[in-house]
């Protein structure tokens, strides 16, 4: 007995030795501040046009309103004991909103750099999506984000799960975006146009937070266990998908064999870009590499 005493002993030690250290390290990192490379600042119009195109960008591949809310009022996008409470923030100036405490320089930090407006790192907030957003679209996107109604709602707090703390030691799992970015690439001025692949390659960086950077699908790091594995988009896995295939699952949420697109999959958002986007994306996903499914 006294040796099966000192045996759980031991264990019980080890455990809080593990959690005491993962919460540790964790906490300190995400107390740390990122650097911003300094840049030309944007020039914001706020003429109709580009609040339209903003509009545009944040409600179909930027996809701001899947985490933010169509109103963007902000909304829990995950509550879960494992991974955390995700919050998309309230990003209006109304009671309980964000904007008013970001300039237009501090917005472009937090979209493509994933800094906040104290300088420390955000949290989920998928800047390494964003990073290669184009000066012209990301000014907007600021300029729609400031055009927007207010809107009274304070949302709880973000909070971090031990099995999203695990997952981003192990590096299964981005807490933190601000590490995944080169903070140095020079951006574009203005986005590529046209059907070609240029413009469907600047279109699938919103694809990779799900599908991966290899587009190859598979399990979601941390996820909950509720959410379906990613599909395979490079050719090994839509390459029989005709270009009227894909623009009719993007349009309806329907695979050519009629089975539906899972809710999660925001084609709901996507169904609402213009043809050549649709287009240039599909000659895009024609390009890569075939891939095996699940390599990510």
């Amino acid at each position: 007995m006294r040796v099966l005493r000192w045996i759980l002993g031991a264990l019980v030690a080890l455990v809080l030795l593990v959690v005491t250290t993962v919460y540790g390290v964790t906490e300190w990192q995400m107390r740390q501040r990122g650097d911003v490379p300094a840049r030309t600042p944007l020039a914001i119009v706020r003429d109709s046009a580009t609040i339209a195109r903003g509009a545009h960008l944040t409600s179909t591949y930027a996809g701001c309103v899947d985490c933010h809310g169509a109103d963007f009022g902000g909304r829990i996008v995950i509550d879960n004991p494992a991974v955390g409470r995700l919050v998309g923030t309230n990003l209006t100036t109304g009671a309980g909103g964000v904007l008013a405490q970001y300039s237009d320089e501090a917005l472009d930090a937090a979209l493509r750099h994933g800094v906040g407006p104290d300088g420390r790192k955000l949290r989920f907030m998928p800047a390494h999506e964003f990073s290669g957003l184009a000066d012209a679209d990301v000014a907007a996107i600021i300029a729609y984000l400031r055009s927007l109604p207010p809107v009274d709602r304070t949302m709880p707090a973000t909070r971090i799960g031990p099995l999203a703390r695990v997952l981003h030691l192990a590096d299964q799992f981005i807490l933190l975006p601000y590490d995944r970015i080169d903070h140095s690439k020079q951006s574009l001025a203005a986005a590529p146009v046209g059907v070609n692949t240029a413009h469907g390659a600047y279109i699938a960086n919103a694809c990779v937070g799900c599908h991966g950077p290899q587009l190859s699908g598979g399990p979601i790091p941390g996820a909950p266990p509720e959410w379906k594995p990613a599909a395979n988009i490079t050719p090994a896995g839509i390459g029989r998908w005709s270009e009227d295939d894909f623009m009719r699952a993007m349009r309806t949420g329907v695979r050519p064999g009629g089975t539906t697109i899972d809710a999660l999959m925001p084609w709901r958002l996507y169904k609402d870009m213009t043809d050549d986007e649709l287009r240039a994306l599909y000659g895009y996903l024609r390009t890569v590499g075939a891939r095996q499914y699940g390599m990510r």
